[in-house]
């Protein structure tokens, strides 16, 4: 089984101009820059228990924390296939 590790941001390569003379944004950048919204928005992912981020295109990962609104609590990916969420004492919630 493959490990799901976190999100990856980098800078483009080419540190190319951020925009062409037309004043358009280039591909890399807006890559990079939807990498980085992709990243701050799951460091700050909250809701009910029913609402945890169940699959890859949730962009979740080993680690990642959620904090659920049902429970009260912040809990953390320790798993996935099964979905495992932990507590900060480490009991599966």
């Amino acid at each position: 089984m493959a490990t799901i590790t976190g999100p990856k941001v980098q800078v483009p390569s080419a540190l190319t101009p951020m925009f062409d003379d037309g004043g358009v944004l280039h591909t890399q950048w807006q890559t990079f820059f939807h990498s980085v919204q992709q990243v701050t928005y799951n460091l700050s992912r909250s809701g009910p228990t029913a609402s945890r981020p169940t699959s890859s295109l949730d962009a979740r990962y080993i680690g990642m924390d959620y904090f659920d609104t049902t429970l009260g609590l912040k809990i953390t990916l320790k798993s996935v296939n099964p979905d495992v969420w932990v507590n900060g004492a480490g009991a599966v919630v």
